[in-house]
């Protein structure tokens, strides 16, 4: 019985262990099966001299390599293998060398195996050759190669479209010559048109190769021989045709918003450099060697733009010929238009708009007299059914150039009309028909501060009043109402230099509806002048005031010195990169910037922070330090799980040889165990199998 049950466990184990093995290789060859081949991008074209040494070629191309990629993940790096069988470098000519790869031992392939082609020019010594080329698809140029010792730059690249005259390609900058090839721009030609290229140097020139340029972007060679260069094109310079362009896009290409009195050169040099059309001499337009494009730079006409009238003005540019070229006369050039909104500072207004990126719609502003945290708090409305709608500010933002609104609260078709409330007022009204990418039949209709609910004020401008850079007059019927809507600061600006004045400090200067106040804040030299004024009298005392002025160093300090020798600093603005300073009264004030360890050893200048050194500060530090340790805690356990991730797939793979390892140890431990159910002992082992029981007995209490 224990014989035939040994056979059975050995027949068990037999069969088992070739079955584990099988399931082991079918894993195997399933984990080794390559589903795909990386691509090489790139590969030069090569030159040789006659007789010469194939070393650095090889070098180039044996260094090469592609990954393959398995079905279950694993990426191979296999290096490519070139035959270099057919190259006769005792011959000049044009030959070709292909190239695969070699798969390791135990993988396949159930895509076949990569192949590549690279062409190998041997070429006489002293005679550059252009009979082999290579394509650099994404930067759009081929290359051609040679072994020269010739001076690049006196080399000239020629090229001959079938039928037309011969152009100089390096002339016009289509292509260049080097020490180690030519390259030429696929810009140069025409789709399935015929060339012949050749590049001529000191002592003499290339044969001809004859082309076929073909709409994938390849080259066919027709035929590589001797040949001259016949008639040479001269230069055309009268421009015929211009580039497609959607005209639409030129309509209302830019928006911008100056303040009154502010000078337009800016916009003018921006919009100079922003917009332009390509012109070309060809009849049907064309940039090629034979036809290059010219650029043609919009001229504007700000004639009907008045700087000291608020309000909305369209101006328009045309192109022109660049200098050296003409435009023909029955060409028709495209005309663009931009518009101009002209605002006082103290009247932000909503006037125009156009399309900016893809989503959004921007209104240009002059908001330089709101804080951060008012920008934060202005609120956008939408007119629309004749019911007036507040926009979430999720579909707006501001910066200090403007309104940003996205597109999709407006509908295509749709009649809006919008404006903005701020601190103190609101703007007018701007009505538009949204045309999806276009605004049609615009208006604005002027609103004088709060008009939430759709009442009429009386208009508060007399038109007496004026803004310039530095200086304005303001009636005031103009600041009885600001301080009727509840705000505690009345901004003046000038210069650059923005005065804040407290409301009970203006209210003491018994203002009426028909006065006058005037200001001039304005820099002389390199300081500062503040000066107001009622009805002619001026006003000295301010009491509370701040002065905002940009500052140019962020690690100096602005100080300001007063008439009487009195010093005044204040805090930086850091969102403005302006220094707020307050002041108590009018006049000029010298400007002076300081290092900082200076004004803080000066004993008549309070330290900025005290407390810089407080218990409070210590504690954030040690928070920081904390939050920081917490951090790399964090990404040395994101780091650790990753490694237990790819050990426990590594593991994955030796799950079924575990397993049988498992049980051969399990069945080995069965065969060991003695069979005593259903035995007796036979006579005269009774004794020596008591012994030993007892031997055993006694070695495992001793252990």
């Amino acid at each position: 019985m224990k014989k035939r049950l040994k056979g059975l466990i050995s027949v068990f184990l037999f069969l088992l262990c070739i079955f584990a093995w099988k399931s082991v290789q079918e894993v195997r060859a399933a984990e080794n099966v390559i589903r795909d081949f990386s691509r090489i991008f790139y590969i030069p074209a090569g030159a040789v001299l006659k007789g010469g040494s194939l070393q650095k070629l090889q070098e180039i191309y044996d260094g090469m390599s592609c990954i393959a990629y398995t079905e279950d993940g694993e990426e191979l790096y296999l290096d490519a293998i070139w035959d270099y069988s057919g190259i006769d470098i005792q011959t000049v000519g044009a030959y070709k060398i292909t190239g695969t790869v070699r798969l390791p031992e135990g993988y396949t392939s159930n895509v076949g195996l990569p192949e590549w082609t690279a062409w190998i020019s041997v070429q006489n010594p002293g005679q550059p050759e252009i009979q082999v080329y290579s394509r650099m698809i994404s930067a759009g140029i081929y290359y051609f190669p040679w072994i020269t010792e010739q001076n690049p730059d006196m080399m000239e690249i020629w090229l001959q479209k079938e039928g037309e005259d011969w152009v100089n390609v390096s002339e016009e900058g289509y292509g260049f010559a080097d020490t180690d090839g030519m390259y030429l721009s696929c810009q140069s030609m025409i789709a399935e048109n015929i060339y012949t290229l050749t590049v001529v140097y000191n002592e003499g020139k290339t044969r001809n190769l004859k082309y076929r340029y073909q709409s994938d972007g390849s080259l066919e060679i027709l035929s590589y021989q001797p040949g001259t260069i016949g008639g040479t094109v001269s230069k055309d310079t009268v421009i015929r045709s211009c580039e497609e362009i959607d005209e639409k896009s030129l309509q209302r290409c830019m928006v911008y918003a100056v303040r009154a009195g502010q000078s337009l050169a800016e916009v003018r040099t921006e919009l100079e450099e922003t917009f332009y059309i390509l012109g070309s001499t060809c009849e049907e337009y064309e940039d090629t060697a034979a036809h290059p494009a010219v650029i043609m730079p919009s001229v504007w006409d700000f004639s009907q733009v008045d700087v000291n009238a608020p309000g909305v003005y369209k101006v328009t540019g045309t192109f022109a010929a660049p200098e050296g070229c003409t435009v023909d006369q029955e060409l028709t050039v495209p005309e663009a238009s931009a518009y101009i909104t002209v605002q006082r500072p103290d009247q932000p207004e909503v006037q125009t708009c156009c399309v900016v990126g893809v989503d959004t719609l921007f209104f240009p502003m002059i908001l330089d007299r709101f804080t951060d945290e008012q920008l934060d708090n202005l609120q956008v409305y939408l007119q629309e059914n004749k019911g007036d709608k507040e926009i979430s500010k999720s579909n707006f933002y501001f910066d200090r150039k403007g309104l940003y609104l996205k597109k999709s609260v407006l509908k295509a078709g749709w009649e809006y009309g919008i404006y903005v409330t701020y601190p103190g007022g609101s703007t007018g009204v701007y009505t538009f028909v949204y045309g999806g990418e276009l605004i049609f039949n615009e208006h604005w209709y002027k609103r004088n501060y709060a008009d939430r609910d759709g009442k009429e004020l009386p208009d508060i401008d007399n038109e007496t009043e004026r803004v310039t850079d530095t200086s304005a007059i303001l009636v005031g019927n103009r600041l009885l109402d600001l301080m009727k809507n509840g705000v505690k600061l009345i901004p003046f600006e000038g210069d650059g230099v923005l005065v804040r004045v407290p409301v009970e400090v203006v209210k003491d200067w018994n203002i009426k509806a028909e006065d006058q106040i005037e200001t001039d804040i304005s820099w002389v030299g390199s300081d500062v002048s503040v000066k107001i004024s009622k009805n002619g009298e001026a006003v000295t005392d301010i009491p509370g005031a701040t002065v905002e002025i940009p500052y140019a160093n962020r690690d100096s300090q602005t100080m300001l010195t007063d008439e009487e020798g009195n010093s005044y600093t204040g805090s930086v603005n850091d969102a403005q990169n302006a220094v707020v300073i307050p002041i108590d009264k009018t006049g000029d004030y010298t400007v002076e910037e300081q290092p900082q360890n200076q004004t803080e050893n000066d004993g008549n200048i309070e330290e900025d922070d005290p407390e810089g050194d407080s218990p409070e500060n210590a504690e954030d530090s040690g928070e920081e330090k904390l939050s920081e340790q917490v951090e790399e805690l964090l990404s040395e356990n994101v780091k650790n799980q990753k490694a237990n991730s790819d050990e426990n797939l590594n593991s994955q793979h030796k799950k079924t040889a575990s397993i049988v390892i498992i049980i051969v140890i399990l069945l080995i431990l069965l065969w060991n165990i003695p069979m005593r159910r259903g035995k007796k002992l036979r006579k005269g082992e009774r004794g020596r199998r008591t012994k030993q029981i007892k031997k055993e007995g006694s070695c495992c209490g001793e252990l």
